[in-house]
């Protein structure tokens, strides 16, 4: 059997898309696994170990480009896949494999994508987590109509690899003091970042301990890995690494893989660290861990308790940002601290 899988273009939103990879094949593990995503996304789906093949998704974020869609789902049919699962809830989305006549198109109904679907779920709050309608799509609807019929999913695993000694002279790092990775960024927007004077605050107690931290990121994240940076005491400054926009993908992965534990806003390094199965704590404002916490036996996640939590707003309506604020250093410390020696 051959399977398509249209990929959802959020980082994080891919990576916990893994559940679904391993549970295809171990249900037909001669099956056929190609991914339709982002070009950026090529070097992570690389380090899963079920997916067969890539093809790159040329569309920016948002563009509809009918025309275009149906020759791409053109070139897509001589490829005569069987199955087409569609991740992202758009109308867009859907169309390729749809102009590409694949015989069986599935997915949750998103934008009112009848018949462009042929296989359609519209019980979404049947399955209240992300990672649950992902898994979902593995089965025919008589097989699982609700979370409650799904077998335990398999929590996502990304492969790292030893850094190059280039890589860790490049960044002038050094591994002799336990690592703590962060992960301040949060592309979603401010409702996620927690503040910068609280992840210092983490910093200066896990290097006065000790260890040195490893401040990650795109080149978007830069300017609050250094806003942390420069909250630290000039004791604690040289073991503080700001690594933010000088690494690809895969060699933040690997990185990443070299930390004792992590700090991560909710977002796609959130899920790249709980895919390493690294310790981690994991902060919650304005978003939910009811829908897409962290993968991981090993993540801990502190959640805000304000009365207008969850808004699932990119920026706060009251512009005060409570629900973050109330989630404490001291709380994130109870939950890391101890790896810092172990």
């Amino acid at each position: 059997m051959k399977v398509l899988v249209i990929a959802p273009s959020w980082l994080g939103d891919l990576i916990m898309s893994h559940s679904l990879y391993q549970i295809l094949k171990r249900r037909e593990p001669s099956c056929q696994l190609t991914l339709y995503a982002p070009a950026y996304q090529k070097p992570i789906i690389e380090r899963m170990q079920e997916v067969d093949d890539f093809i790159e998704n040329p569309f920016p974020h948002g563009q509809f480009d009918l025309k275009r869609r149906f020759n791409e789902g053109r070139k897509l049919a001589r490829k005569n896949f069987d199955l087409a699962l569609v991740l992202p809830n758009s109308l867009k989305s859907a169309l390729i494999p749809f102009f590409a006549g694949i015989k069986l198109r599935r997915g949750f109904k998103g934008e009112s994508r009848y018949l462009i679907l042929n296989d359609l779920r519209t019980n979404k709050r049947d399955f209240p987590r992300m990672v649950e309608r992902y898994a979902a799509l593995a089965y025919s609807r008589s097989e699982v109509k609700t979370a409650a019929d799904l077998p335990p999913i398999p929590n996502p695993v990304l492969q790292a690899l030893p850094p190059a000694p280039t890589l860790l002279e490049r960044l002038r790092l050094s591994t002799d003091r336990p690592l703590l990775a962060l992960g301040c960024g949060a592309n979603y927007g401010p409702a996620k970042l927690w503040p910068v004077e609280y992840f210092a605050k983490v910093c200066s107690l896990w290097i006065a301990r000790g260890g040195a931290v490893l401040g990650l990121g795109t080149a978007k994240d830069g300017p609050t890995v250094k806003a942390i940076a420069a909250l630290l005491n000039e004791d604690a400054r040289p073991y503080f690494y700001d690594v933010a926009g000088q690494t690809s993908l895969t060699e933040a992965l690997d990185l990443t893989a070299l930390c004792k534990a992590a700090v991560c806003n909710d977002s796609g390094m959130m899920h790249t660290v709980a895919a390493l199965g690294l310790p981690q704590c994991a902060i919650f404002g304005s978003t939910s861990t009811g829908y897409t916490p962290p993968l991981s036996d090993k993540a801990v996640c502190l959640e805000a308790t304000t009365p207008c939590h969850p808004c699932f707003e990119r920026t706060c309506r009251f512009n005060t940002y409570e629900c973050l604020k109330s989630i404490r250093p001291e709380q994130v410390w109870d939950k890391i601290g101890g790896f810092c020696h172990a």
